[in-house]
């Protein structure tokens, strides 16, 4: 099953790039599409986007399945508080748009040998998520610190939680609190689960707290740099 997952999204990548070529071709030119055709248009260039996000999404889970993270990229000390702001400055005009807060406590200068863009990756997937799943006027905190020989990176949300029994089920492929929401709003259902197979290359874990109402954190444990 996990070879037939690499293999069927590598194949679509293909395809689904020709398409994509093709329709931007076609609305780099509105003069030559009908008014009646452009709402179509539109809704294949979505649905395309959003099934290279799958595809993606796939592939890089059935190659964290086959490989070590020696073979996942180059690995060199990271330092996650650069890392942290750098994503939150990238993602402040998400929150702006959806009117959330976003605050941080990144005063300690930690590092963790790693590979940039998968770290950067999982905390992507993280903050994107904490931000979805907040309402207007809410706030997204992010939280470094360290506990022993270990840096913890702490998402904390103001959204609408997670019921305690699908607590076990947040990092499982696939599952989704609220499926219409998500895919209103193009996810996939794995994005938690990326962020968890990451974390877990590094030699770390994500645990989750939640209480309907109230918010949600996210808790990434790492090994620092002895």
């Amino acid at each position: 099953l996990k070879q037939f997952t690499a293999d069927a999204s590598h194949e679509l990548r293909s395809p689904l790039t020709a398409i994509k070529a093709s329709v931007e071709v076609m609305r780099n030119h509105p003069e030559r599409i009908h008014p009646k055709d452009a709402k179509k248009l539109a809704a294949i260039a979505s649905a395309t986007a959003q099934m290279s996000h799958l595809a993606e999404d796939l592939l890089f889970l059935a190659r964290t399945d086959a490989t070590v993270l020696t073979s996942m990229g180059e690995q060199i000390p990271i330092p996650l508080n650069k890392v942290l702001q750098d994503l939150l400055e990238l993602l402040e005009p998400f929150a702006q748009d959806k009117e959330i807060n976003l605050e941080s406590e990144l005063l300690m200068s930690i590092s963790v040998m790693g590979n940039e863009i998968q770290l950067t990756r999982l905390f992507a997937n993280l903050l994107e998520n904490a931000i979805q799943y907040t309402l207007p006027g809410g706030t997204v905190r992010v939280i470094l610190a360290k506990q022993n020989r270990f840096a913890i990176v702490s998402v904390k949300d103001t959204g609408i939680g997670i019921e305690r029994e699908h607590l076990p089920l947040v990092f499982d492929r696939f599952w989704r609190a609220d499926k219409a929401r998500s895919r209103r709003e193009g996810g996939t259902g794995l994005g938690l689960a990326i962020a968890q197979a990451i974390a877990q290359r590094h030699g770390g874990k994500i645990t989750v707290t939640s209480k309907v109402g109230v918010g949600s954190c996210f808790q990434v444990r790492l090994p620092m740099i002895s």
